[in-house]
């Protein structure tokens, strides 16, 4: 605005014409801020007189706004009273728009103009009680009567109504549902997207969760939220005016002004900062096919890509490598790099934890780059990463060297790791799962692979390589598999492999039975290693009748009772309808079901012979004169101050919460019969029996279940 044309006079003759209100106040406050404030105030005033002679009484109430915000008024309430004597309905809101009280005046007035606008009729929405209609305006006692959605008739003092009642405009999401509901139901059919925007446009921006609040059960039922949510999102993946986030917890944002994917919005990405915020954009680039090959666009992401690799910090060396993963999808040159170097600093840097830490679709990109860059020092590091990274990594590690013709370097790491006993649960996973790589570079044969992999089942470990480990544990469960690789071995092989997977420590029980039973049916001859000496029989009879809580018997023969009642009747239907389709050698359907009728046989087996052995009690008669099953005791460790209270109860019993043990740990049965007082040597180290408890409120009810 030029403000060299405005003066008192030129603010006076506005009472001639139509007031716009925002050229008024932009020239009022433009005058204030060029330190002209008399000027301003003057003009103010006697447009003010001028109006109000006019009987103009909105374009008053914008005048009297501004010169009560600076404070030119002496008493507002009593010169408001006058403005509005004509009207004495309007009077007695004065009151109730906070006038004379503790709110800032421009508000006042806001709520003023707010309480002037209620008509009987008008559709509006409270945030308790949602979508209503003003039945009623009492002026004498300030109140409003509004039937509320959800509460019926209610009524609102003119106070509360100017604070929390929202008045709806025909594009409100609430106002199309009352004026065309049939309009509504076609949108939400056919256009569930534009529901969506038209919610948010009516609300704001919310996170799903609010969101599905807001139109839950207002709009739709609870029960077709799912499925409406999901064709939204749909829509709106392409939409540029909407904004979805990763986290449910955050706003989904919505431009109403529109946003389409030109040079603001790229403009846009150049302004952000935040480097997870800047992947985010990344990806919805790649996955909407966004056009990049604007000059402006190509510019943008070249400097947001320096600021990512140059800017990422050395707690998150994976965001440098997605830099140089996505300046290689965008074919792109960062700017003012030290390629090279930066580069190098992530091989030779923590690069398992950068590997482990991006998704597996970008790794093979980030190892060719790598490769492209230095081959030799790359190689080097893998060879010494490989044995350690969980096994997805792995693949796509092997996948990518041979693809970059450095297949004999990876034979070389492989036969090493194999011939030294040295390969790790996810290195075994793949031989096993790369049969003509095994073959082509002759690593080792089917049967001593599964001796390896029998060795890897009994290392303790954790993480990705119990993972590992649990994929080459269901190996065994595929009959298919396991008859073959015996097959491949030797007699004494065979009457080896069945002695260790009877007496080696890489099984729980359960396992163990359903493996024997597998490699039973094709070698019955094997049997004789599994049948207990009369030795051994004797002194199995002569052991100590086993306890575990009333608790976890119970949910055993719970457990029990459904696979007996429920799994195994669904089992037999499913080899039904399996053997149904035809020719059974073909038939993938009734091996797998046949496969699960062999497992719920021996679990169910397995359970039914523990529920036998194990007896139920809750260990109310156990004395707490020294450690057994059913009392509780405080430890002390040496060169520690702290106490350690353990509740050691029956074989089937744990909870960390509470600190249950099982009787059947290495702790529990290095503490038992010791006394207080006592020291003893546990598997953690030497401590001292502090004291003997008898068991806590709290592990009672838990045993009571």
């Amino acid at each position: 605005m030029d403000l060299e044309s405005i003066n008192e006079e030129w603010i006076v003759g506005l009472a001639d014409g139509e007031i716009k209100k925002v050229e008024l106040l932009e020239a009022l406050n433009g005058l204030v801020e060029a330190e002209r404030p008399v000027e301003a105030d003057n003009g103010a005033m006697e447009l003010y007189q001028k109006l109000v002679e006019a009987e103009k009484i909105d374009d008053a109430l914008v005048v009297l706004s501004w010169l009560g915000a600076r404070g030119k008024i002496e008493d507002i309430p009593e010169t408001l009273k006058k403005l509005l004597s004509k009207n004495r309905n309007a009077v007695r809101m004065i009151e109730p728009a906070g006038f004379g009280g503790s709110l800032p005046i421009a508000t006042c007035f806001e709520r003023l103009a707010f309480l002037r606008s209620l008509k009987t009729g008008l559709l509006c929405y409270n945030e308790t009680w949602g979508f209503g209609i003003i039945d009623d305006i009492d002026h004498f006692y300030a109140m409003l009567e509004i039937d509320f959605e959800r509460k019926g008739e209610h009524e609102m003092a003119f106070s509360y109504a100017a604070e929390a009642l929202e008045l709806l405009d025909d594009d409100h999401i609430m106002a199309i549902k009352h004026n065309n509901p049939d309009e509504l139901k076609r949108m939400l059919k056919e256009e569930p997207a534009e529901v969506v925007k038209a919610t948010l446009s009516s609300y704001g921006n919310m996170s799903i969760t609010r969101l599905m609040e807001k139109m839950v059960p207002s709009i739709m039922p609870e029960a077709k939220w799912k499925k409406f949510w999901e064709a939204a999102r749909k829509g709106l993946k392409n939409d540029a005016s909407v904004e979805i986030p990763k986290k449910r917890s955050d706003n989904i944002v919505f431009h109403k002004g529109g946003l389409a994917y030109d040079d603001e919005w790229f403009a846009m990405i150049g302004q952000e900062r935040d480097i997870e915020g800047l992947f985010e954009r990344f990806k919805e680039i790649i996955e909407k096919g966004i056009d990049t090959s604007s000059e402006f666009a190509q510019e943008t992401l070249a400097n947001r890509l320096s600021f990512i690799i140059n800017g990422a910090p050395s707690a998150r060396p994976e965001w440098k490598a997605e830099g140089f993963i996505y300046a290689r999808t965008f074919q792109i040159e960062p700017t003012d790099l030290d390629t090279e170097k930066l580069i190098h600093d992530l091989i030779a840097d923590n690069l398992v934890d950068t590997l482990d830490r991006l998704p597996s679709r970008q790794l093979q990109a980030l190892l060719t780059i790598l490769i492209e860059n230095d081959k030799e020092a790359v190689t080097a590091t893998l060879s010494k990463v490989i044995p350690v990274v969980s096994h997805p990594v792995l693949n796509e590690i092997m996948a990518a060297l041979i693809a970059n013709d450095v297949e004999e370097d990876v034979k070389q790491i492989m036969t090493s790791a194999v011939a030294r006993r040295k390969a790790s649960a996810p290195m075994l996973l793949w031989c096993q799962r790369s049969p003509d790589y095994v073959e082509k570079w002759n690593l080792i044969s089917k049967g001593d692979l599964a001796f390896r992999i029998q060795e890897a089942l009994e290392v303790n470990v954790a993480g990705a390589m119990l993972r590992a480990q649990n994929q080459l544990r269901e190996r065994f469960q595929t009959e298919e598999w396991l008859h073959d690789v015996m097959g491949a071995m030797t007699e004494q092989q065979r009457r080896d492999f069945m002695r260790r997977t009877h007496e080696g420590q890489g099984w729980d029980a359960l396992d163990r039975k359903s493996v024997i039973a597998k490699i039973l049916r094709k070698f019955p001859e094997l049997q004789d290693i599994i049948l207990p000496t009369a030795g051994q029989a004797a002194a199995a009879s002569k052991r100590e009748v086993l306890q575990t809580s009333t608790r976890s018997y119970t949910q055993r023969q719970k457990q029990l009772e459904k696979i007996m009642t429920v799994e195994i009747p669904e089992n037999s239907k499913e080899i039904e309808v399996a053997r149904s389709h035809g020719d059974l050698r073909e038939n993938a359907e009734f091996k797998y079901a046949k496969e699960r009728q062999g497992l719920l046989m021996a679990q169910g087996a397995q359970l039914a012979e523990d529920l036998e052995k194990v007896k139920p009690t809750d260990f109310v008669t156990v004395s707490s004169e020294v450690v057994t099953a059913g009392v509780g005791v405080e430890l002390s460790y040496e060169g520690s101050d702290t106490v350690e209270t353990y509740y050691i109860l029956g074989s089937w019993d744990q909870d960390e919460e509470l600190s249950i043990i099982s009787s059947e740990t290495r702790l529990a049965k290095a503490l038992m019969g010791h006394g207080a007082g006592d020291r003893v040597e546990v598997p953690e180290g030497k401590c001292v029996v502090e004291s003997v408890l008898p068991l806590s409120d709290d592990v009672r009810a838990w045993i009571a279940g």
